[in-house]
């Protein structure tokens, strides 16, 4: 068995790439994917977009897919918690959803059920069917955070800023 492992190590195998890492790895050989460290937790951007006064950021962490949508503040309030961004270009900007990927169907953010010293229980809404997901703690903070970094806002509702 050892000489088998050693063979195998001085041999190349056919069409393997080493690994890139950092901040624009690339899956696949096609669109860079930026990664975030958040505390000790790594989030992967994947897609982006900007139309018309609402962004979307798509990310992964762990094996999950996340959504977050953010559009010009108006008159009425916030549909997610009290995250209130701004951008010299854009003015007041808030959360509109927050979107989890289960079973290629998106389900909506509706509340942290669930404390813990280092993940939280988090529900997720899908027309009358609920479902919970363990996430790290303050998650709807590192969402919002992320955003922040991607889009180049500056978060205006809280004063301590995610370690990262």
């Amino acid at each position: 068995m050892m000489a088998v492992n050693r063979a195998m190590a001085g041999r190349k195998l056919a069409g393997a790439r080493p690994l890139e890492t950092g901040s624009a790895a690339r899956i696949g050989g096609t669109n860079p994917v930026k990664t975030h460290t958040l505390g000790t937790e790594v989030f992967a951007v994947f897609d982006r977009a900007d139309k018309g006064g609402i962004w979307m950021l798509q990310f992964i962490w762990g094996k999950k897919d996340f959504r977050i949508y953010l559009s010009r503040r108006g008159s009425a309030p916030a549909a997610l918690g009290a995250a209130v961004l701004h951008s010299a270009a854009a003015g007041e900007v808030e959360v509109g959803r927050l979107q989890y990927l289960y079973n290629f169907e998106w389900w909506d953010f509706v509340k942290v059920a669930d404390h813990g010293l280092a993940r939280e229980k988090v529900q997720f809404r899908r027309e009358r069917q609920r479902r919970y997901v363990d996430l790290p703690k303050d998650f709807y903070d590192i969402a919002v955070d992320l955003a922040c970094r991607e889009f180049g806002l500056e978060r205006k509702d809280r004063e301590v800023k995610l370690a990262g």
